[in-house]
């Protein structure tokens, strides 16, 4: 596997000067599936549309907004009144019901007392990244937070983020196939996070996997001996 270099550094002289942690929001950091499903849920109620059953909203968490709109707003012509009714009912809902896994705030605290720096990569935009850090009481245990912004993808986004960091070592968690595809796209190893909403099928692509939010850090350390490891190898 490729892994991540700063630009203008070499394998050989590379030095961990700054070890990012970048993860995923919703199913990794924020348990969404109170907050979300009955938000979406209403949005589709205001447009007239029927909500699907079966786990279907809860299987697109973690997909680009685009995806979203052509799997549940089959007509284009409805696509804006959904997306204002989903922005306005969500900010209530992720107030009321969102909330961080547990285990995660104290995660977070180790990890950045054990001298990391901490990210978040979203296929969400922005505006949402930061609403939900907010109300979940994060805010502060992250040191730079992005949506999908301009990227077409989120591999594009954590380019972006690996761009302005210049970490000397960086990884990536996250719960679905999109997390690991962009940690690989950027030459990144991952952890898959099993309480998220991923399938074994999904975390399989992960390098390791994390049963819980207290062995992050663990897996992490484990990341990084083993990059220093192909490095050196």
């Amino acid at each position: 596997m490729r892994l991540y270099t700063r630009p203008g550094q070499t394998a050989a002289k590379e030095r961990p000067l700054i070890r990012l942690a970048v993860f995923d929001l919703d199913g990794t950091l924020h348990d969404s599936s109170a907050a979300l499903t009955p938000a979406i849920t209403m949005a589709l109620q205001e447009i007239g549309v029927a909500s699907p059953g079966g786990g279907v909203v809860e299987s697109l968490y973690g997909q680009p907004l685009s995806v979203i709109l052509s799997s549940l707003v089959p007509d284009p012509g409805l696509r804006p009144a959904f997306i204002e009714a989903l922005v306005r009912i969500q900010a209530r809902t992720v107030s009321e019901s969102g909330r961080a896994y547990p285990g995660v705030p104290e995660m977070l605290l180790r990890l950045r007392s054990g001298g990391w720096r901490t990210a978040v990569c979203s296929n969400a935009g922005r505006s949402y990244v930061e609403m939900v850090l907010s109300a979940i009481g994060l805010s502060r245990l992250i040191d730079r937070a992005e949506g999908l912004g301009g990227f077409q993808d989120k591999a594009g986004s954590l380019s972006g983020i690996l761009a302005s960091e210049k970490p000397g070592r960086a990884f990536m968690i996250g719960d679905r196939h999109l997390d690991f595809q962009a940690a690989k796209a950027n030459g990144l190893m991952s952890i898959g996070c099993a309480w998220g909403f991923g399938d074994p099928s999904e975390l399989s692509q992960a390098d390791l996997v994390a049963d819980s939010p207290s062995s992050v850090p663990g897996l992490l350390e484990d990341l990084l001996r083993r990059s220093v490891s192909l490095r050196s190898g």
